[in-house]
């Protein structure tokens, strides 16, 4: 059985408003049409490689839920706190420490080639030092 990784970009610069270095970016329908590519049943593996932006796995039927989540985030790690690392300023280290929150890579469902999650439920990228270009990677393992 051979897995290809594969990916698409995500900017995580908002449509529209103030560029908030803290921001969601939806990729839900990205990786559906990622788990379409299975014949049949398999698994998604999703990898971020990035330091300073991770996934979050949650509901986001309107939005309310990950705005709760980005604001807890924000006020456990405020960016005026003392950091140690302070290579790339006070944004730059809150990112790296609010990263624990989130996850790099996702394992998910594929059943009967699609996305084998809840109804309300989505994979966000979860953007804490941006607005920047981001990439996802990817890889369909079918069974």
């Amino acid at each position: 059985m051979t897995t290809t990784w594969t990916s698409f970009p995500v900017n995580t610069k908002p449509a529209e408003g103030y560029p908030n270095p803290v921001n969601y970016v939806d990729v839900t329908a990205q990786l559906r049409e990622a788990a379409s590519q299975a014949s049949g049943d398999g698994l998604l593996h999703v990898f971020l490689p990035h330091t300073t932006c991770t996934f979050i796995f949650n509901s986001g039927v309107d939005g309310t839920t990950l705005q709760d989540i980005r604001l807890f985030i924000e006020e456990q790690i405020p960016v005026d706190r003392p950091f140690v690392h302070l290579h790339d300023g006070p944004q730059d280290a809150a990112a790296h420490v609010r990263c624990v929150f989130g996850v790099q890579s996702l394992q998910l469902p594929i059943i009967g080639g699609e996305l084998g999650i809840g109804h309300s439920q989505g994979v966000y990228l979860l953007e804490l030092d941006g607005p920047r270009d981001r990439t996802v990677q990817y890889a369909v393992q079918s069974f």
